[in-house]
């Protein structure tokens, strides 16, 4: 973890996102860039190619407002390199992923639900949705260093490997420890001996995860399994890992992942399998 990004537009939960990334960086050495995208008028961007007065001004205030904030984490002891876009988040993110070799993101989010989420979903969710890189959902007002019981949701499939071991390394900066869990649903249902055989075969060949728990949880979903077993457990933060799959069947289907950033209160670390 050497360059964390930060969206921001300032708003409460984005600076609960960038406290959070200052935490980070100063356990890992990092670099935060913090990026803000501007959302002009759209009345700017379709009746002019070139740059107008009112758009000088919105980019003009956006740096200021980029660089209070950069100086104030420079105050705490962090390197911050800013950039101010006028793209779309995700565009935006896509871009500096590519360029800057970034290696985690932080972002804060409000959620999505009801027709917002079947519409637009949330800026959070996107993000997750198509970053190849960790993403770090932050809710709530969050001490990153008293987070000390991660909930880690898989079928205990060799497909998660490089997930389990980005995990643990996530886990071990923390002082942290996971709670492994099978969630086990009415849809996809399997016996506890079935499950039991699934995880000795995971843990035979990785015998890190034995320094850490292992679980069965029964609900009517998964979604609702990883959230009502955080709750019961009182896990501090939530690991998934989306899915790849097409734009059709994400219509249809949605993401497990993606449901999770939305609804639960607590922090969300997705992994790309």
């Amino acid at each position: 973890m050497k360059n964390i990004l930060v969206p921001t537009d300032f708003s409460e939960h984005s600076i609960y996102a960038v406290d959070v990334a200052v935490d980070l960086a100063k356990k890992n050495g990092a670099t935060i860039f913090l990026l803000h995208c501007v959302e002009l008028p759209q009345r700017f961007v379709t009746e002019s190619t070139s740059v107008l007065p009112e758009e000088l001004f919105f980019m003009r205030e956006a740096s200021n407002n980029v660089k209070k904030l950069s100086l104030e984490l420079q105050a705490k002891g962090v390197e911050v390199k800013t950039v101010v876009e006028t793209s779309t988040l995700t565009n935006s993110v896509k871009t500096l992923l590519e360029k800057e070799s970034i290696d985690f993101i932080v972002m804060g989010s409000t959620g999505a639900t009801g027709s917002k989420e079947l519409f637009l979903g949330s800026n959070a969710e996107k993000i997750v949705r198509t970053s190849s890189v960790p993403v770090l959902v932050i809710k709530d007002k969050t001490n990153i260093n008293e987070v000390k019981k991660i909930v880690f949701a898989c079928d205990f499939s060799q497909k998660y490997i490089d997930a389990f071991q980005k995990a643990i390394s996530f886990a071990q900066v923390l002082g942290a420890k996971i709670d492994f869990v099978y969630i086990n649903t009415p849809y996809h249902f399997n016996s506890s001996r079935e499950i039991k055989v699934l995880i000795d075969s995971f843990s035979t060949e990785h015998k890190e995860i034995l320094s850490h728990n292992i679980h069965m949880y029964s609900d009517f979903s998964i979604e609702e399994g990883i959230i009502h077993f955080a709750e019961d457990h009182q896990s501090d933060l939530i690991c998934m890992f989306p899915a790849r799959q097409s734009v059709l069947m994400h219509l249809f289907n949605g993401s497990i992942s993606e449901d999770i950033v939305n609804h639960s209160q607590k922090p969300v670390l997705t992994i790309k399998l």
